[in-house]
């Protein structure tokens, strides 16, 4: 699943051929919003932004298109003289003078009055954004210190979009390596010390992925893994799928926790835990 920062990256993008440009024709494919397509059929975008997963795509008679890719969806670009081709099932199109947006195969999309966006159904339940400017390192310290989260596993927090939005599989393993924290401890279990570094962690990996198209890494470490023989998927993170290869940082081997059907690579020497959460009675 596309997590906060491609999700950023597809807004930013889509925005540039969008924003300030006349929309000569879109098209809305998905039923769940075909009765309310006239009231926004043919009118110009005013700005797009998004909520951790969710995109928001904002027309200038004051209504917004919700959409969360899920697993499958995904946002192209094209000259609209381009014919495209795809299996995917097609939801949405905008077309202006020289080119072609179009969303693909999502299934969680919905049009709602711009002022009624905090009462959406997913968004009023998510947290911050952490990739917004407003998401301040005071503000992670703060919620990752509070009585809602301070005893939840950073496994289960990491995920939880209450509390911040965006994060999501690769960022929950990364930052866990780059804070040093075992996926087992728990904000309670942690100092000040330790609770700082991690809020930095989920700022700042978070940052970089959306900066560098989801690398986790330095370019010198990325090129590094690569002529050492390992997949995209994996040079271009420090732990995430890179399970059994040796750490970047003391060269013990990368192992990996489930947590349902979801994976945690980690660092066993590295991520130490800390603490040890008492079985309740």
């Amino acid at each position: 699943m596309p997590e906060g920062p491609e999700i950023r990256r597809a807004a930013d993008k889509i925005s540039k051929v969008l924003i300030g440009e006349e929309i000569i024709e879109s098209n809305f494919y998905y039923e769940r919003i075909k009765e309310k397509e006239e009231i926004v059929k043919n009118q110009n975008i005013k700005d797009i932004t998004t909520r951790g997963k969710a995109m928001l795509i904002r027309f200038k008679n004051n209504w917004s298109m919700y959409s969360h890719n899920q697993l499958y969806g995904r946002w192209t670009v094209n000259l609209n003289t381009t014919k495209v081709k795809s299996r995917r099932a097609l939801r949405v199109v905008f077309t202006t003078n020289k080119h072609a947006v179009r969303l693909w195969s999502a299934t969680d999309i919905d049009l709602i009055p711009t002022d009624e966006e905090n009462e959406h159904s997913f968004l009023k339940k998510i947290g911050p954004d952490v990739l917004s400017e407003s998401c301040s390192l005071d503000l992670i310290e703060e919620r990752l210190t509070s009585t809602s989260f301070h005893k939840k596993k950073a496994s289960t927090l990491m995920l939880d979009q209450a509390f911040f939005a965006g994060l999501g599989n690769y960022l929950r393993s990364e930052i866990l390596f780059d804070a040093k924290i075992h996926p087992d401890d728990r904000p309670f279990d942690l100092d000040k010390t330790k609770i700082t570094q991690w809020a930095k962690s989920i700022k700042n990996i978070s940052q970089l992925a959306y900066k560098t198209g989801g690398f986790t890494v330095s370019k010198s470490l990325a090129d590094r893994n690569k002529e050492n023989g390992e997949p995209r998927r994996s040079y271009r993170h420090a732990v995430f799928m890179r399970h059994q290869y040796e750490c970047l940082n003391c060269k013990d081997r990368i192992e990996r926790k489930w947590y349902g059907k979801r994976k945690v690579d980690y660092c066993p020497s590295c991520q130490i835990q800390r603490g040890k959460i008492k079985p309740t009675k």
